[in-house]
This record gives structure tokens, C-alpha cells and sequence, in this order.
């Protein structure tokens, strides 16, 4: 600081950090909006929209399928514009918007298997070292959706952990001898040979339905022709692909809705909309596909699996709340 700045009769020039600044301030607001004409918009949003609203559809799943869409601009960006309300799409209508919750940590409690003899040899440890040494067989995961606590049904789901193609029974909630006659009409439908090539490793979790799993190893002649394991208890992720593709089944069957009232028929349409979804860690492929490539289109035929082409891709919900009748609005007003 100059000492004779209070008397200094010259002409001063003073830097102002604040003005200096303004570069900043006009690159981020020309940052703020976009360079697309309203045209242009106005496309996007009737694509994004139709895709998003009408058919469950993801972002991601839209943009792969529309050569348009990609020649315009990046995903980025019709994501962005999105964010900033530029279109008629809004940010909370797309999928997996919401922020979800930390887990709980869940008691560890004491679990008694009837027979701890299946567990033999069909730890998850052992699940480790046998596809260690096994790096080329098909691994499958099950599971089981349910709905309500009280309900009698439940789906058997199966997936495919290379792949993320998943299919499902309908089968009796906790029930072993349904899962065990699940497994044989499956394999009575595409062949001893072609079954147990795909099911060749088998790993399910500790829920009451899984008792017998182990019956899947043997054939008719009691000869084991594959592997099936146990998962650890409370440990999601020893089949952590089958828990994360379950989350597209609850698109079509939300938390806490019954199942008691749905059709094979509607699980079948189900999974083709699920294995039609495009798949951004499958290379922007659909895991139809995949499986169509690696194991055929018969079997794909023979769990009654079609592919849905890309714009008719649905994810909504298949139960829908029963509406009530005016007969019964007006006995309840009586």
C-alpha cells in the first residue's frame, strides 16, 4: 500500500477482485440453458416422455434405442435439461430418481436348518472353490418374490449371473415341494442334456422353500450331474446380481402387494418386458438376447420368454388395486 495514497494528487488505477470476476459468473450463466432450439425440444420431450410416462422405461433404455435421439445431443444432456424443468419430463418421473435409505443392520440371529446335512459340501466356501476351478459353467441364482406376509403364493425367480435374463414359477409360498416340482417341470420342458448345461451351478439362500434344493443335483438314475450351494445367512450379496435384477420385478410388483391373484401367464409378460430392458453394464444389450446367442432360441420358447421390441417396453405394474363397485360404495354408506 502506497504511504501517500490520502494525499497523492496522480491519477490512481485500483484493481477490483469483484468486477474481475464477472468472466466467471457470465460462463456460468450461459451455461444454465441450453443451445437446442424449442424444436428440437419439443422432439426430445415427446420421445422421453412417451418412453418414461407411458411405458416405465429408463433414460438410458430410450436413448439406446433411438438413433434420432443420439445424433442430437448425449444422454448427459437430454438428462440435464431435464434437471433444469426445460421440458415437460421432470426429473421425479424417472427411474430410480428417489434417494433410497442406508441399510439397517440386521440382528444376528440364531438359524437352525432342519437338515444340516444339506449343507455338506454346499457352503458358500465351497460356492467359492468349486467356481474357481470351474471358471466356464453357468452359474444361476435363486430366489423367491413375495407379496404380503400372509399371502400363499409366491415366484420362484431364476437368473443367470453372467447375463442378468431372469424367469419365474409361480410356485406355494415356502413351500419345498413346489420349488422341487418347479425345477423338474423345467427340466421335463427342455431336456436332461440342455439343463444341466445351463444349471450346471446352482446357489440359493436359506429360506424355508430352499429345504430340498439339493434335489436338483441328481437325475433320474440318483447319478449327481450338477452343483447346487447355500448362501451365508443375511448376506445379500453372495448373489448379489440376483438381488439387484430383482428390483426390476418390483416395477411390476410393488412392495406389500398381494400375489396371491396373479397368472403364469402374467409372469411370462413380466419377464419378457424384464429381459427385453436394454442394459447399460451388458454393453447396451438386452439380456434376451444374450441368452438367445449363448443357448438358443428354443429355450427361450420353452419358458415361454419373448422379446419385446425396444419403444414396447414396459415397466408398470401388473397388480393393480381393485376398484370398488357402486353396489358396494353404497352398502358402505348405509
Amino acid at each position: 500500500m502506497c504511504p501517500k495514497k490520502s494525499y497523492c494528487g496522480q491519477e490512481k488505477i485500483f484493481y477490483n477482485f469483484e468486477k474481475a470476476d464477472d468472466y466467471s459468473i457470465n460462463v456460468s450463466r450461459s451455461r444454465m440453458h441450453t443451445h437446442l432450439s424449442r424444436n428440437d425440444l419439443d422432439y426430445i420431450d415427446q420421445i422421453i416422455y412417451e418412453g418414461v410416462v407411458s411405458n416405465g422405461q429408463s433414460l438410458h433404455h430410450i436413448y439406446v434405442g433411438s438413433k434420432l435421439l443420439q445424433s442430437m445431443c448425449s444422454e448427459r444432456t437430454i438428462r440435464r435439461i431435464i434437471y433444469r424443468g426445460e421440458l415437460k419430463t421432470k426429473a421425479h418421473m424417472l427411474r430410480r430418481y428417489v434417494v433410497y435409505k442406508h441399510e439397517y443392520i440386521k440382528p444376528k440371529e440364531i438359524y437352525c436348518k432342519k437338515d444340516v446335512r444339506a449343507y455338506v459340501n454346499r457352503t458358500y466356501s465351497d460356492y467359492i472353490d468349486y467356481i474357481e476351478h470351474n471358471k466356464s459353467k453357468n452359474i444361476m441364482q435363486f430366489d423367491s418374490v413375495i407379496g404380503k406376509i400372509n399371502d400363499k403364493k409366491s415366484i420362484l425367480t431364476k437368473t443367470f449371473k453372467k447375463y442378468g435374463f431372469q424367469f419365474g414359477i409361480l410356485i406355494e409360498k415356502g413351500d419345498p415341494r413346489s420349488v422341487d416340482n418347479a425345477i423338474r417341470n423345467i427340466k421335463k420342458k427342455i431336456g436332461d442334456e440342455l439343463f444341466y448345461k445351463i444349471f450346471a451351478i446352482n446357489i440359493a439362500d436359506n429360506g424355508s422353500e430352499f429345504t430340498t434344493f439339493y434335489n436338483i443335483e441328481y437325475d433320474c438314475d440318483g447319478l449327481i450331474k450338477c452343483k447346487s450351494f447355500f448362501t451365508r445367512p443375511y448376506n445379500s450379496s453372495d448373489k448379489a446380481e440376483c438381488e439387484s435384477d430383482r428390483r426390476l420385478v418390483r416395477y411390476f410388483c410393488p412392495k406389500g402387494k398381494s400375489l396371491n391373484d396373479i397368472t403364469q401367464e402374467q409372469i411370462d409378460k413380466m419377464y419378457s418386458n424384464i429381459n427385453s430392458y436394454v442394459r447399460e453394464s451388458q454393453n447396451n444389450q438386452c439380456p434376451y438376447d444374450l441368452i438367445k446367442n449363448k443357448f438358443g432360441k428354443k429355450f427361450l420358447d420353452l419358458i415361454n420368454i419373448k422379446r419385446i421390441p425396444n419403444k414396447k417396453v414396459k415397466l408398470k405394474p401388473i397388480i393393480q388395486p381393485k376398484k370398488k363397485h357402486k353396489k358396494d360404495s353404497i352398502i358402505m354408506s348405509k
